[in-house]
């Protein structure tokens, strides 16, 4: 992929980032991706694959449920965007890759970093959680607030809510509650209808 949008990159997980320019967020009409729809979905995609694939190689490091139900909820992420890339005629540039491996060297070493971080200790596993939801999060509400089509926005939307239940889960975890799952009830997911223009389910993730 590739992308020239600047995502928030974490260098060692610093506090600093590198915030994505406002017009990139916004988006066009529906079914018709632009350069920057094109740009804002496939990073969006790859930023949930960094996410997944994270918590997928920390969870196989500690014997904490946490990791693994909420790399299930991010797998379920993907699948939300993946639908807007089709919707879209945009290509997803996770196809093929395996956990851990990324086209973008952006992302790739944002893996890297973190799960090198992450590998250190598993109070410095629920740090890293913090630090990805949190990215999550200002992505996604910087997106939605510079105005999105109706499909965009309800899947950003919920995978925005997810993410705060996330970032919960795993501030929890920093507190040392290992229980805490980031998950809404027992699915973890609650679906509702979606609307038209080849949009499908317009589902709740966490």
């Amino acid at each position: 992929m590739n992308t020239t949008t600047g995502r928030r990159v974490l260098a060692g997980l610093a506090a600093t980032a590198v915030a994505i320019p406002a017009s990139l967020f916004v988006a066009t009409s529906a079914n018709a991706a632009d350069s920057a729809t094109t740009e804002l979905l496939q990073a969006m995609v790859a930023e949930e694959k960094v996410a997944h694939d994270v918590y997928v190689t920390l969870g196989d490091m500690y014997n904490v449920s946490t990791f693994d139900r909420i790399a299930n909820s991010e797998d379920r992420h993907q699948d939300a965007v993946r639908t807007l890339l089709d919707a879209y005629g945009v290509a997803d540039p996770t196809v093929g890759d395996e956990v851990g491996e990324f086209d973008d060297p952006v992302f790739q070493a944002m893996y890297d970093d973190m799960v090198a971080e992450g590998s250190t200790s598993l109070d410095a596993a629920a740090q890293v959680g913090i630090t990805i939801e949190e990215v999550d999060i200002a992505d996604l509400q910087e997106a939605l607030n510079a105005g999105q089509p109706a499909d965009i926005g309800r899947v950003f939307t919920n995978l925005l809510n997810a993410s705060e239940k996330h970032l919960a889960a795993f501030t929890a975890l920093a507190d040392g509650d290992t229980a805490a799952s980031g998950e809404c009830d027992g699915s973890g997911r609650t679906q509702g209808k979606g609307q038209g223009n080849g949009q499908g389910q317009g589902a709740r993730w966490a």
